[in-house]
């Protein structure tokens, strides 16, 4: 059994109103056990300024490496390492829970799962797996392909059987599709709702990528849980 306690000099536990100062924090195995005003111990305590609860990042494509030219192409290897190398990266900033919204065949859900076994080492994943658009949308590269309502609920489903924890659709167009309309809408209001109702049907979020406003309001009505970008909303 690990054991590990923290001196902390400022704590924001997320809960109480204020900072608490001076709270001896145990942790075992990876996990709190206690924690409680600042006492002697005969355990060596790790001192630190101020303590927080993980943080959140609620938009990432694991995936994807960062910092160079869209036109540069990866392999899958290429990219796994990318991917680990953005977990640990994650952790190291504070980071503990991610929610990825896109990525090629289901991969993130195999990171996910190599995470929980321990073989790598990352934040608590919350997976979207492939996207689903429209044919020749946003995403169609690494996404489903669907038209029609049947192929909506054959799309949500076959990612429901893979286990996302998110079902991710593709509301409007986006930079990274060649030939593309960032502003345009794809997904009409009754295919959008097809889509969410499967999905909350079977208790999971929704999620849209939706830059332009009509693509927006189209999510909105169809009952979307969350907008990813909105950046034309006015």
């Amino acid at each position: 059994m690990s054991k590990l306690v923290v001196h902390a000099k400022i704590m924001i536990d997320g809960v109480s109103d204020t900072p608490k100062k001076d709270q001896l924090i145990s942790i075992e195995d990876g996990k709190i056990v206690s924690i409680e005003e600042y006492h002697e111990t005969n355990e060596e305590a790790i001192h630190a300024n101020v303590v927080t609860p993980g943080f959140f990042n609620c938009h990432v494509h694991i995936m994807y490496p960062v910092g160079f030219g869209a036109n540069k192409e990866f392999t899958l290897m290429e990219k796994a390492f990318y991917a680990q190398k953005h977990c640990k990266e994650y952790l190291e900033s504070g980071v503990t829970f991610i929610r990825v919204v896109g990525t090629e065949e289901n991969y993130d859900l195999q990171i996910k799962e190599a995470i929980e076994n321990h073989v790598i080492e990352g934040p608590h994943m919350y997976c979207a797996g492939k996207v689903i658009c429209m044919t020749g949308g946003h995403g169609w590269q690494e996404g489903i392909e669907a038209d029609g309502k049947d192929a909506f609920l054959k799309a949500v489903r076959t990612q429901l059987r893979s286990g996302v924890d998110l079902i991710k659709i593709m509301a409007t167009g986006g930079v990274m599709t060649k030939g593309v309309e960032p502003g345009n809408a794809q997904f009409t209001v009754d295919e959008m709702k097809a889509m969410i109702e499967e999905a909350h049907k079977a208790g999971r979020k929704t999620a849209t990528h939706a830059q332009g406003l009509q693509g927006i309001k189209n999510a909105l009505y169809a009952g979307i849980d969350s907008i990813e970008h909105g950046c034309f909303f006015r």
